[in-house]
């Protein structure tokens, strides 16, 4: 029930008793004092406890449903709802009883001016005061729960003790809660600053916001990547995330309502402004970025230009996989599928058919072929020993791999964001003893991979530094090339599988085709040339 007017009392959440009234169920609120029920007249109505004496053979109450509901149940019965106001009766539009609502499961706190502790990010519990939801500091020392006075308070433990059926706090909302969330609540918030309760329009109280992936592949490569949400600054009055890759971008809520990428100029700004590379020509009217519907625009020269390829999305858009030990067919680049499995993302290995996706223990596994429900599952290939809990694979520490029939711990599988890697830009090869024609310089081929893999082309020259089917890495010509890559053709390869390495990580001796056998040549050299010169 939501009551944001008058009668907030009533408002909360509301449980279905086991008795009738009149013939029709009756709920209860949750932790407090109120009922929902059907009276003698045939109307919804919400009463006290004078209601309840009487066994709800009255029309007693303080909110009801004009309209005769004829068995049609609360949330679905037609007509606007009234509330006692002094000594009458008043139609409010603003009084909603719905079966839909739910509570934020996470909240995050603001109060850069003052009462700090309180900041930070706040977690549903079970608990409930007044009808309504309860969220713990993660910290585990304060606690947002609604007050006896109807409002929203951040309060700590003399509360908690008292069960919440108290006002005690040091941050509480202006407008009373009427069942309105937190995140939703109208109104400034007041804190208590010495002796006394001051407004301030700064403290603000909001959902904590997931991180977001930003592709951008035309044109402000830079803004592309994670983002992170920041625990200690808002922009007018939403959330802000930073660019983790240290490239000094952010995106945040302008001062005209719209989502924008921006950098140092807006944050001097203190981001009150509407500067930036990157926006959605859309007010967000409270919706996150990754909610947002219709285009991106792009600073393209001196202009913005609409571009559908921008991407703000919760789950990363591609991951890159390093397995050099074994199982190395599953290294390399996996994009992200429309599809979900389990309520969970899927990527599937870029002209491959291995897939990343949630197992039935609920960790995150490499397997072969599609995903399916029921039935008995294979053995991953890959799998993360812990279970994810909804955190992404590249956050995940500690995998293992298929070896046998067994799976044995791996330190070296590693899943990153591909945004993260860095390919070299230019590789230089040395084959002094054969094969010179395909030393060189090699430059990374912008926009194209070879099975799930980079690839190189050699300036001036005809040979391609590829990934072939195999897994080995491979310096081929133009037979390769028409084959796109879909082969191990080539005249020099790497001794072992790379898993994921890049060709001057891999370890072990490069081989050479010598007449008609390839030979090893411990003086064939790959080294990253892209940003400094080579070695002696």
């Amino acid at each position: 029930v939501v009551s944001p007017n008058g009668q907030q009392q009533c408002a909360g959440e509301y449980v279905m008793l086991p008795e009738t009234a009149n013939g029709q169920p009756v709920w209860e609120q949750k932790a407090g004092f109120f009922w929902l029920y059907s009276g003698t007249n045939g109307m919804w109505i919400i009463g006290a406890k004078d209601a309840k004496d009487k066994n709800f053979k009255c029309s007693h109450g303080l909110i009801f449903c004009r309209t005769l509901h004829h068995g049609v149940s609360p949330d679905q019965v037609d007509g606007v709802w009234e509330r006692l106001h002094e000594d009458s009766f008043l139609e409010d539009s603003s009084i909603v009883v719905s079966s839909k609502i739910r509570p934020s499961q996470s909240l995050l706190v603001v109060t850069p001016n003052g009462q700090q502790r309180c900041a930070g990010n706040y977690v549903l519990t079970d608990a409930v005061a007044h009808g309504l939801p309860v969220w713990q500091h993660q910290s585990g020392k304060s606690y947002v729960y609604c007050g006896t006075n109807g409002s929203w308070i951040i309060g700590g433990s003399d509360a908690k003790e008292l069960g919440f059926n108290c006002s005690k706090g040091v941050i509480y909302s202006k407008c009373a809660a009427g069942g309105v969330m937190p995140d939703k609540i109208g109104g400034l918030w007041l804190r208590l600053s010495d002796s006394k309760f001051v407004e301030d329009s700064d403290l603000v109280v909001t959902i904590k916001p997931q991180r977001l992936y930003v592709q951008t592949p035309y044109g402000q490569h830079r803004c592309a990547g994670e983002y992170v949400p920041l625990s200690d600054r808002t922009a007018n009055g939403y959330p802000i995330w930073e660019h983790t890759a240290g490239s000094r971008c952010w995106l945040y809520s302008g001062n005209n309502g719209m989502w924008i990428i921006g950098g140092n100029d807006a944050a001097a700004k203190n981001f009150a402004c509407t500067r930036g590379v990157i926006y959605c020509q859309r007010v967000h009217d409270g919706r996150t970025p990754e909610k947002m519907v219709g285009n991106w625009m792009r600073l393209d020269g001196e202009k913005f230009r609409e571009d559908a390829a921008i991407v703000v999305s919760t789950d990363p858009p591609s991951l890159h996989v390093l397995c050099p030990r074994g199982q190395q067919r599953c290294g390399g680049e996996y994009l992200l599928l429309s599809d979900r499995f389990r309520h969970q993302p899927v990527w599937k290995q870029r002209g491959g058919h291995l897939r990343i996706c949630t197992g039935s223990a609920g960790a995150w596994e490499v397997i072969n072929g599609t995903p399916k429900e029921g039935g008995l599952e294979e053995q991953p290939l890959l799998k993360c020993q812990q279970v994810h809990g909804g955190q992404m694979p590249d956050k995940m520490l500690i995998w293992s791999r298929q070896e046998g029939e067994e799976m044995i711990e791996d330190k070296y599988i590693k899943v990153s964001l591909t945004s993260s890697i860095s390919f070299p830009a230019k590789l230089h090869v040395s084959s002094p003893n054969g094969q010179q024609k395909c030393g060189g310089e090699y430059l990374l081929v912008s926009g194209e991979s070879a099975n799930s893999q980079p690839l190189w082309k050699q300036m001036g020259g005809k040979f391609w530094l590829y990934s072939g089917t195999n897994g080995l890495w491979i310096i081929g010509g133009g037979g390769a090339k028409r084959k796109n890559f879909e082969c191990a053709r080539g005249v020099i390869y790497s001794g072992t599988s790379h898993g994921g390495l890049m060709p001057h990580q891999v370890d072990g001796l490069w081989l050479r085709l010598d007449g008609q056998e390839f030979v090893e040549d411990n003086e064939i050299c790959i080294v990253d040339s892209s940003k400094k010169g080579l070695e002696d």
